[in-house]
């Protein structure tokens, strides 16, 4: 019998796949029904996950400077994201690093990465 591990990890993997077939077939800038950002369409600025479905796009493409253009942090973020993903199916079997990992000071670095990028990306 598997564990709930397995199945969370089979799930994500199948999750992505769909979403990269998704975005290989269809253009975010062209498909009326992919969402729009909220915040961009509010105030004009750009949040920090604006240019992550291009970003996505792109990728899936093989089209790497397009999608660092679009949102060069959220492809930076993509390992982190992947490790995050990763550890987190399998927190029982490392508990320790699991602990590292969530620990306040990386939480609040990341969370201050996040609001730096928010703020440069607008200013440039």
């Amino acid at each position: 019998m598997r564990d709930r591990r397995f199945y969370m990890a089979v799930g994500m993997a199948v999750l992505f796949a769909v979403l990269a077939v998704v975005y290989y077939f269809f253009d975010p800038m062209d498909a009326v029904w992919m969402p729009k950002c909220l915040w961009k369409l509010t105030t004009g600025t750009d949040c920090p996950g604006c240019g992550s479905q291009r970003m996505a796009h792109a990728l899936v493409h093989g089209e790497f400077r397009e999608a660092w253009q679009a949102n060069a942090f959220a492809m930076c973020m993509l390992p982190v994201i992947a490790f995050l993903l990763l550890l987190e199916c399998f927190r029982e079997r490392y508990p320790r690093l699991y602990l590292k990992v969530h620990s306040p000071v990386l939480i609040c670095m990341l969370a201050g990465s996040v609001l730096c990028w928010w703020i440069v990306r607008n200013l440039v």
